[in-house]
């Protein structure tokens, strides 16, 4: 048992939740299957955000679409992104950039789109007054590892080279940020552009911060012995609430991913120094609790300013089915509280 094990106690305000939900479907590893019991979820989450959508004057929201380019330099295809950019709050004010913020959705990179967390951002570049670009990444099995990262990465290229004509200046601040397989493009994304010329310091295009929630940061069949004793909760909590170990590794069967690429298992690669600070929420009951912790720990050892908010007895994608409980409010509000502080990080 490892010493996290005591965060995986229910939360009391949870089990009366879970009962109302009744038996969970059966086990499968076909993905078509898991998609659909994904969409159950997504729609509860977007009818949330739906319902607290700022009125349309207070943004403006444009789909872009973005050329991909092969690993050899050639056309590998095109994604879609979207923009959500605040308008001023008084008509003819003086022109003000604001933060940017690039993210990526969840859905354990087989399921998922743009309209995930259409609504939440809405609300979040109005409540925040950052300009955000969401990358509509493509999915696994029909696009196998590693397109999705480097549709990721063309997303966050393409938001550094358009900030200024979405209001936003790398210098207030630039995030990357995202939630489980999505938390893991930005780890992964942020490791890249860190060693990339792009995004070198001094080329104005620098990453600032990254927001990592319920974080999936190294790959199930990934070699990680030496940390054995870190990374338990996959086999304490193999059969928690809406996330299993058995889906993760469906999921990662799909991806066809190479276990230790740092590509998808962030935590593996040989150094962490010179990321950018990092805000990581972790959930108690999550088969993931532990690599979120760890890769905290890892982060902090190399010089990384982190922070990490936990949320003891509850299970992961939990505020997509009860957004209603005061945990998924304080996730939310913690969420934007870590953005903020990030923005503050970055002027420093």
């Amino acid at each position: 048992m490892s010493e996290s094990s005591l965060l995986a106690r229910p939360d009391p305000e949870l089990a009366p939740l879970l009962s109302s939900l009744g038996p969970p479907a059966p086990a499968t590893d076909d993905i078509l299957i898991l998609r659909k019991q994904f969409e159950v979820a997504a729609f509860l989450h977007q009818a949330e955000w739906e319902d607290r959508t700022p009125p349309a004057s207070a943004y403006r929201a444009q789909d872009h679409e973005v050329c991909v380019e092969a690993e050899d330099g050639g056309k590998e295809g095109q994604i879609v992104v979207r923009s959500y950019v605040p308008n001023e709050p008084v008509s003819g004010s003086q022109h003000v950039s604001r933060p940017l913020l690039v993210w990526y959705h969840g859905g354990g990179f087989v399921s998922g789109d743009l309209d995930l967390d259409d609504g939440y951002l809405r609300n979040i570049c109005v409540d925040l007054r950052v300009s955000i670009v969401s990358v509509g990444y493509r999915l696994a099995p029909e696009h196998a590892f590693p397109t999705g990262f480097n549709d990721a990465y063309a997303g966050l290229k393409w938001a550094a080279t358009h900030a200024s004509t979405l209001g936003a200046s790398h210098a207030k601040a630039f995030l990357v940020g995202g939630t489980s397989a999505g938390a893991n493009l930005a780890a992964a994304v942020a490791l890249r552009a860190r060693d990339d010329p792009f995004f070198a310091p001094g080329s104005g295009r620098q990453i600032t911060g990254q927001i990592l929630q319920t974080p999936q940061v190294v790959h199930p069949e990934a070699d990680t012995a030496r940390y054995a004793s870190d990374l338990q909760s996959m086999t304490e909590l193999a059969d928690a609430p809406f996330l299993t170990a058995r889906k993760l590794r469906a999921f990662a069967s799909a991806l066809r991913a190479p276990p230790n690429d740092a590509r998808i298992s962030p935590l593996l690669t040989p150094t962490h120094a010179g990321l950018p600070p990092a805000f990581i929420q972790v959930f108690g009951l999550d088969p993931l609790r532990d690599e979120g912790l760890l890769y905290a720990r890892r982060l902090r050892e190399a010089g990384v300013e982190t922070r990490v908010s936990v949320y003891p007895g509850f299970p992961h994608t939990f505020t997509m089915i009860f957004p209603e409980t005061k945990a998924a409010r304080k996730v939310d509000q913690d969420l934007r509280g870590g953005i903020q502080w990030l923005i503050v990080m970055a002027r420093c």
